[in-house]
């Protein structure tokens, strides 16, 4: 089901998905893809996280290197295979439909979890300016790599990304930084889907 639908919004975009086109390329039946999915709004969802995975986040003494680390793979994931393309159909349903938009918002925020944390604990152990914004930079830092993707359609190469994070983050990065063994450092790495 859920490869028919990655399929149909390839192929066709938002207005090819539905449950009974899923049902005749999937070949299988209207009422197991009802019992599996509420609508065509939650198969939507389910295509596009099929078609992503998570981005590793670093945690070590370096806020910029890990916080680059992490933007250039989200780059890469909007950039290469699926799901940049699918991602937009999202993007496209959301306006349409507050259920969907609700439900984008959601995964959205838990996409960025990882790097929130990753900011939050930076802010805690002194290594960010106090007062930070944490929502605010997070927004910063990855609001240019979806901009480049999918309004201006500019090379969001790795080079770009770390000057981005650098211009973001080099004024705020504090100049007397926690000793390394409240960093955290040596951590398992984080992940975000």
């Amino acid at each position: 089901m859920l490869h028919a639908a990655v399929e149909l919004l390839r192929v066709e975009g938002l207005a090819g998905l539905t449950i009974e086109a899923v049902a005749a390329r999937s070949g299988v039946a209207k009422t197991t893809i009802y019992r599996q999915f509420a609508d065509s709004e939650a198969l939507h969802v389910a295509a596009v996280d099929t078609a992503s995975c998570p981005v590793e986040m670093r945690c070590t003494a370096d806020l910029i290197s890990d916080v680059t680390s992490y933007c250039q793979g989200l780059a890469a994931k909007l950039r290469e295979g699926e799901f940049g393309g699918l991602l937009s159909t999202a993007v496209d349903g959301a306006e349409r439909s507050a259920s969907l938009a609700s439900i984008m918002r959601g995964i959205s925020a838990e996409r960025r979890r990882a790097l929130s944390e990753r900011l939050r604990s930076a802010l805690t152990d002194g290594s960010l300016s106090a007062g930070t914004d944490v929502d605010v930079l997070t927004g910063q830092l990855v609001g240019p790599i979806f901009y480049r993707r999918f309004f201006s359609r500019e090379p969001i190469g790795a080079a770009y990304v770390a000057r981005n994070v650098a211009a973001v983050l080099t004024p705020l990065v504090s100049r007397t930084p926690a000793p390394t063994a409240s960093r955290g450092s040596g951590g398992p790495p984080r992940s975000s889907r």
